[in-house]
């Protein structure tokens, strides 16, 4: 059976927060991201072909599983 690519694991934040790339993240490949003072996985949550590189600060929204799940920041974000 094969697995959609939503998961079933997937929570969004009701209050996302800021968090800071330590490894760039790109569509379809996973990076690492500083939030809350611990480093974790993530990826990007939308379809858009973006990427956050390193020291650029991301939307933290949610997570599936253990890995985050971040947006680029807009300036209208971080008023």
């Amino acid at each position: 059976m094969a697995m959609s690519k939503t998961s079933e694991r997937i929570e969004l934040f009701a209050q996302p927060g800021i968090g800071e790339v330590v490894q760039m993240i790109a569509p379809n490949r996973r990076g690492r991201v500083k939030y809350r003072a611990s480093f974790w996985p993530a990826r990007l949550y939308s379809d858009a072909y973006v990427q956050a590189e390193p020291s650029e600060q991301v939307v933290v929204v949610g997570r599936d599983g253990i890995t985050l799940l971040v947006t680029p920041v807009t300036s209208a974000q971080l008023a």
